[in-house]
């Protein structure tokens, strides 16, 4: 059948047209994609500091055993705290068992002699089964530790060692990980950009042909004056589309909620990681994009052509979209590595590709690989619905079956 391409581009007009008109597709390929994260960002982000604002105001029940008289200023620190009550008991243990006692400090002589005068070693007990427990552990721990940095440091300066001779010792790390890598597996971005491109393809491609057959409009499309062909390339277009602006805007609200919601989580003493993909690997993102969201649409719409109702769509693609997600989580790990081999896999190598650009990190081969392999698993599926749209039974809707029995009927010839 010829293509006609002016007709392509009424056609695909028509239905961008008919899309802002749907309820349903709207929801899912724009307010979706746009309002997701932030809103889910914002009821993680209140519910993390509404639990960590009431665990911050429980007090720890600490009792202290033998604490030396050298050392009451660690005391009075204990006591100074609004977040300890000190108290006492006849059987600590017994009392940190049934809760009402968080932990037992005990202070003991030191394990080594050092020659430091009034040194001390501190035993902890506590029950690291309680949330209130194991929480009463680590402000005895932060609290000692300080103290002890404080006291040892002022005992070697009292020795006559310099405070520059006492830090002699320090540790010097280098990370050679870049923001960009930091960001990418923060947020998993790849996992979340298959999903939303599957859902901003799967409502149009649902609607544009089960929907059609739903509505009775499907025969009439089919009698306009132009091929098949051209009107199955519009609509195919039209999907790949929608799926494509959903990815684009969900991308887009992903980086600018965790920009700003979740930047504070992710800085660290080294420096911010980045939430937003480098300029210079945008190019190869928008481009395993579009492709991605060629093949999925094309699929998509493969299956759903055979439904003759929406719900009936959404049981034949919903397999084709947990096909398509379930690779991909075991691609997740850092050190899964993109190779040539890798890259001969449809979807997965897209998807790697892109984390690996996220990254900053281009293996030129696979890349190469990646577009040959995707570009020819799209015509393969473009090619496989003109086969299928040109049998005269499937086009005025009158066959009734599955794609796996239309493939053993037509496509194999049994």
């Amino acid at each position: 059948m010829v293509l006609n391409w002016n007709d392509v581009g009424i056609l695909y007009q028509r239905e961008l047209r008919s899309a802002l008109r749907d309820r349903t597709i709207v929801t899912n390929s724009v307010l979706l994609p746009i309002f997701l994260y932030p809103l889910l960002i914002w009821i993680v982000y209140s519910a993390v500091t509404f639990v960590s604002g009431q665990n911050e105001g429980l007090k720890s029940r600490i009792m202290l055993k033998d604490v030396p008289e050298a050392h009451v200023r660690l005391k009075q620190g204990f006591e100074k705290d609004r977040s300890i009550v000190l108290g006492s008991s006849l059987d600590p243990r017994d009392d940190i068992r049934q809760g009402l006692l968080d932990a037992l400090v005990e202070f003991l002589p030191p394990k080594s002699n050092l020659g430091i005068d009034d040194n001390f070693s501190v035993r902890m007990t506590f029950d690291e089964s309680r949330d209130s427990s194991d929480r009463a552990r680590s402000r005895i721990a932060e609290k000692i530790t300080n103290y002890r940095e404080d006291f040892l440091e002022r005992r070697a300066v009292q020795s006559g060692i310099s405070r520059e001779q006492f830090q002699n010792f320090w540790i010097d790390d280098q990370n050679l990980s870049s923001n960009q890598q930091i960001s990418a597996f923060t947020i998993m971005l790849p996992i979340f950009f298959i999903i939303m491109l599957a859902v901003g393809a799967m409502h149009p491609a649902i609607d544009s042909t089960a929907g059609e057959r739903e509505n009775s409009t499907w025969e009439t499309i089919m009698t306009a004056a132009t091929s098949r062909t051209s009107i199955l390339v519009a609509k195919y277009l039209y999907v790949a589309t929608m799926s494509f602006i959903a990815a684009f805007l969900n991308l887009f609200a992903m980086m600018v909620s965790m920009g700003t919601v979740l930047a504070p989580f992710f800085q660290t003493g080294r420096g911010n990681s980045s939430l937003r993909i480098p300029l210079e690997s945008a190019p190869l993102v928008l481009v395993g994009a579009a492709l991605l969201a060629l093949f999925i649409s094309a699929g998509m719409m493969i299956l759903a052509s055979f439904a003759r109702n929406y719900k009936e769509g959404q049981s034949m693609v919903g397999p084709f979209y947990i096909a398509l997600v379930l690779p991909i989580l075991f691609l997740q790990t850092p050190d899964f590595a993109f190779t040539p081999r890798l890259a001969l896999i449809p979807v997965a190598n897209v998807v790697m590709m892109i984390r690996e650009a996220v990254q900053g990190v281009y293996h030129w081969r696979s890349i190469g690989v990646t577009l040959a392999v995707e570009c020819v698993s799209i015509i393969v599926a473009v090619r496989i619905a003109v086969l299928i749209i040109q049998h005269e039974d499937f086009a005025i809707g009158t066959y009734n079956g599955s794609f796996g029995k239309f493939a053993k009927e037509w496509l194999l010839g049994k």
